[in-house]
């Protein structure tokens, strides 16, 4: 069995099923470093998870609601349910645990007497993004560093990348 090289994710051989190619940066490399990129990006949600001492699906409403405050929207929870892939009854059970451990809490929503809208608390944003700049400052910092060729090469090889995973349509002959 091969010893594992730098591309290879830390798994033995050239990863996937393929060989490993001579030339420099082949498609197997480059599929190589987007496994270990998705590796390094769970370890660094795991850090964030531990750090705040929450669960996944927690940290992702709350940079959900992040997210929607920053745009100025004002979420419901059948928003939050449909962004994170949950049904009302988990959401339910979600923004409940939140709301409980002092992260979100429900408002009146201001365009819709009849609604709940979720409110993510000023202490909460503060700490989710404390928790998260530095690392997205430092990933915009490695895509700053790409010349404009290059980071529409990168943008081209993802776009690709997600159409080739994404299920094909049922509207194609």
């Amino acid at each position: 069995m091969d010893a594992p090289d730098e591309h290879s994710s830390g798994t033995t051989g050239a990863g996937y099923w393929y060989a490993r190619s001579e030339q420099s940066d082949s498609s197997i490399d480059l599929l190589n470093l987007l496994r270990e990129y998705r590796e390094a990006e769970k370890q660094m949600r795991a850090r964030t998870r531990d750090s705040m001492r929450m669960g996944e699906t927690d940290l992702l409403a709350l940079r959900f609601l992040v997210h929607e405050r920053s745009a100025g929207r004002v979420s419901r929870q059948r928003d939050l349910a449909e962004a994170l892939g949950l049904t009302a009854a988990s959401t339910s059970v979600l923004v409940d645990r939140l709301s409980r451990d002092g992260y979100i809490q429900r408002i009146p929503h201001p365009g819709d007497r009849r609604s709940v809208a979720l409110e993510i608390l000023d202490e909460t944003d503060r700490e989710v993004k404390a928790t998260l700049s530095e690392m997205h400052a430092r990933m915009i910092a490695a895509t700053e560093g790409l010349t404009d060729t290059e980071r529409a090469g990168a943008a081209k090889f993802l776009r690709s990348l997600i159409a080739s995973v994404k299920e094909p349509s049922l509207d194609q002959d």
